[in-house]
């Protein structure tokens, strides 16, 4: 038999040690209690966030008081977007930001920081429970279409495969995503590469090259010709303009 790494004894210990101090940590209804102000789009779940990272009222999770906080932020940031998604938000936008501000959190070396940070993550979450809210609610088979949209719209998506995702003939699915979301399925995705795009071309220094290739464009040419179509402006015009960093000249 293995041997135990954490034996009952030091959970014993903990418990008195708990005891002793007159610690206890906080109770089931009140660490959900941001959570459910979070589903309501509620900006009271900001400052109860807030609140529930005072170490006083959290389990020790290590001697040092930023990894502690460190990890309390990660625990806090995964459970959060459960709830974000229960609440309507498409999974893959609030994996997206809860990837970006733990990416953040692991490089945040001060608890002012990430008790900064913790704020700044809840009323992003906040914001777009309310926005996933006033947005018009869809179809369970256009809500996976969309949901399979942004998984995978880096690739190559065509009806059959969201008809393969909805059990729909393509046919009917394609009628049914235009009078849903008011664009035809095509427009749609061509729309979401595009401003992918925009934010690769002003927030990156990926040639323009790499971005076409992975936004499913055949061509370096075709995706120029595209984004010109829909913007008015070539991508190294747009990237001269709109963006704040000094790129590198070498960019083609």
């Amino acid at each position: 038999m293995a041997e135990t790494l954490i034996p009952q004894s030091e959970i014993m210990r903990l418990l008195h040690e708990n005891s002793e101090n007159s610690f206890r940590h906080t109770t089931y209804r009140e660490e959900n209690r941001r959570y459910h102000l979070l589903m309501q789009g509620d900006m009271a779940a900001v400052e109860e966030a807030v609140r529930i990272t005072d170490p006083k009222i959290q389990g020790k999770l290590s001697s040092d008081p930023v990894r502690n906080m460190r990890y309390l932020f990660i625990i806090g940031t995964g459970l959060a977007t459960r709830y974000a998604i229960e609440a309507g938000v498409p999974q893959e936008r609030v994996y997206s930001i809860s990837d970006l501000f733990i990416q953040k959190a692991d490089v945040t070396n001060t608890e002012r920081a990430l008790r900064d940070l913790t704020r700044e993550f809840w009323t992003k979450l906040v914001e777009q429970v309310r926005l996933s809210k006033s947005e018009k609610t869809f179809s369970k088979p256009i809500m996976t279409c969309l949901n399979y949209i942004d998984a995978h719209f880096a690739f190559r998506i065509t009806l059959e495969d969201l008809s393969a995702q909805t059990g729909l003939h393509p046919n009917y699915l394609a009628a049914m995503f235009k009078k849903e979301v008011g664009e035809p399925f095509g427009a749609y995705l061509i729309r979401r590469r595009i401003d992918t795009a925009r934010a690769l071309l002003t927030r990156t220094e990926y040639t323009y090259s790499q971005i076409a290739y992975s936004l499913a464009f055949c061509s370096q040419s075709h995706f120029i010709r595209v984004f010109r179509e829909k913007t008015g402006l070539t991508p190294r015009r747009y990237r001269m303009e709109f963006s704040d960093s000094n790129f590198s000249s070498t960019l083609i």
